[in-house]
């Protein structure tokens, strides 16, 4: 087979990524800082999410749940990424999944109930601790929270007082359709294959700022190297 990832990458931001005019993350001022909000009872800041990012989470999610309350078959749940652009070039930042049903049974993820106005919740999105908006303003804000968003900070932010972005940062989501072609031509993964197969070919394009931490390998730049990708532009799908 003569596709090689960096195709397959390409194809996929094609079919479902619209680069001339990306959904913004984050809410911010013309110079990058992102605006804060307070959350909760206990008025924690927290970096306030874009609104149309917020809209089409909520819409993308509600579809899904409602597939759900009907016992309908047509969508599996949520595929989402953060991403940053290289001119006209997706670059992806963080890929993700929201199933559609919880770890235990087949009633609806509590990530996707009452997704219409869950702030806290809202999709693995929220403002609440152990979501990535609320675990990554800990982070911004010197609280305790999940490790892993240290990286995210040191990553995506010029600075944290007051938490200003290096570069626009975007999103994208997409409620997986039940028999949709995946990345890989003439196969039709179920989401938590369509995440890894995403984070797979993500991953050797850009192995230096993807900041997934499950279903890469442990030392991102010295496993480019072993592999060359970091002298290689293209990969054949042999070499896997």
């Amino acid at each position: 087979m003569a596709d090689t990832k960096h195709v397959l990458w390409s194809r996929w931001v094609d079919r479902f990524i619209d680069t001339a005019d990306p959904i913004p993350l984050f809410e911010t001022a013309s110079d990058g800082t992102v605006e804060t909000i307070e959350y909760g009872r206990s008025g924690r800041r927290v970096l306030h999410r874009g609104e149309r990012m917020e809209r089409a989470l909520r819409t993308a999610g509600t579809r899904v749940a409602t597939d759900h309350e009907r016992r309908g078959q047509t969508y599996e749940g949520l595929v989402y990424m953060m991403y940053t652009l290289d001119g006209e070039g997706v670059v992806p930042r963080y890929i993700g999944k929201c199933g559609k049903f919880g770890a235990s049974g087949t009633t609806l993820n509590s990530n996707l109930k009452n997704v219409e106005t869950n702030d806290g919740k809202l999709a693995r999105w929220g403002y609440g601790r152990y979501y990535h908006f609320g675990d990554l303003s800990a982070a911004v804000f010197d609280e305790e929270g999940a490790k892993k968003y240290d990286r995210w900070v040191t990553e995506l932010f010029d600075s944290t007082d007051p938490p200003r972005l290096d570069e626009p940062v975007y999103f994208w989501v997409e409620p997986w359709e039940v028999g949709t072609e995946g990345p890989y031509p003439d196969t039709y993964p179920y989401l938590e294959e369509l995440e890894y197969q995403l984070i797979g070919i993500a991953f050797e394009q850009f192995p230096n700022r993807l900041l997934n931490t499950e279903g890469v390998p442990i030392n991102p730049e010295a496993y480019a190297e072993m592999r060359g990708w970091a002298e290689r532009t293209e990969t054949r799908l042999s070499d896997f």
